[in-house]
């Protein structure tokens, strides 16, 4: 069985729910953690009992969708020093805000821009949660030359991902977090980001005292027609393994404003019914009103700040975290 067929079968069975279960609970975790770094789903209220609640500033960066990735760059270099002036903790920006949205873009390229914007917010001690598509390299597997038996290496193949990437205020690498929840057309599953990313795992991320979770658009809403896998209902996982804050990359520009309720609602009422604070970003075409509008939700399922819908825009919000 091909790889296409496969998706599709587990797409339209729904088995694929079972790779959602994985998660882990560490700072540092990733797909690639061993056995033993893996949790089951602990109850929030055991992990937070007697903590008491924490304050922290977070800013967000609304970005022009662009696959320039210089041009990418510099805008987020201007965020940082926004984030900076503003005291901010953490700066989120939006989904494939520096690679731009699309798997075709150049792996070295946006490597090295990483190691820029990292290296700018670790000297202005802002933490970044980085919004990029990243491309990762196999390691070379020796095999068998046909001619004289001597081992030789395949090519490298790349694996994109669609990420979050977390750096501390100090500019540690926290690790990052790879888009589960896939897009893909109902008429062809398996077909578009399906085809296009590799599938995170679950996790949490600490720093400061918090615990936080992150997700990246459809991982929260789970938009109807645009994915065939099921809604494993990420933001209540998060909460369960003890996430106090949900940090939310989107890329919607372009879309119609007609998706903008139920993408809000979604928000408000996880927000409320998890009683924990959700930040979002997203992109923006410059021109359409966006279909979730970049801010801040509180526990109470209201807006405590909120960016204008069209046009690059910076916001920041303090925030108490319990």
């Amino acid at each position: 069985m091909n790889r296409r067929d496969f998706i599709n079968n587990i797409a339209l069975a729904g088995g694929s729910a079972l790779l959602f279960m994985q998660t882990t609970g560490t700072a540092k975790g990733g797909p690639t953690d061993p056995p033993g770094n893996q949790q089951g789903l602990i109850p929030a209220e055991s992990r937070q009992s007697g903590s008491p609640p924490r304050e922290l500033t977070v800013a967000g960066l609304q970005m022009l969708q662009s696959a320039d990735v210089e041009a990418n760059e510099r805008a987020i270099h201007r965020a940082i020093d926004q984030a900076a002036g503003a005291k901010a903790d953490f700066l989120l920006t939006p989904e494939g805000s520096l690679s731009g949205y699309y798997p075709g873009f150049d792996r070295a390229a946006v490597a090295t821009a990483v190691e820029r914007v990292a290296r700018h917010a670790k000297e202005s001690q802002v933490g970044l949660l980085l919004g990029t598509c990243y491309k990762e390299l196999e390691e070379d597997v020796p095999a068998l030359s046909p001619l004289g038996g001597e081992a030789v290496p395949h090519d490298r193949r790349e694996y994109c991902y669609d990420q979050v990437r977390i750096y501390a205020p100090n500019g540690d690498y926290l690790g990052a977090h790879s888009k589960i929840l896939l897009c893909s057309s109902l008429h062809h599953p398996g077909s578009g980001e399906l085809q296009s990313y590799v599938g995170g795992t679950l996790q949490t991320f600490a720093w400061g005292g918090i615990r936080f979770g992150v997700l990246i658009c459809n991982d929260l809403w789970a938009t109807p027609g645009f994915t065939t896998l099921p809604n494993p209902y990420l933001a209540w996982q998060l909460r369960t393994l003890g996430a106090q804050l949900i940090y939310h990359a989107v890329a919607t520009a372009g879309t119609p404003v007609f998706f903008r309720p139920y993408h809000e609602l979604n928000q408000a009422l996880w927000a409320k019914a998890l009683k924990i604070p959700i930040v979002t970003t997203n992109l923006t075409d410059g021109i359409t009103p966006s279909a979730c509008r970049a801010g801040v939700v509180g526990p109470d399922g209201e807006h405590k700040c909120m960016a204008d819908d069209v046009g690059e825009r910076f916001f920041s919000c303090r925030l108490t975290v319990a």
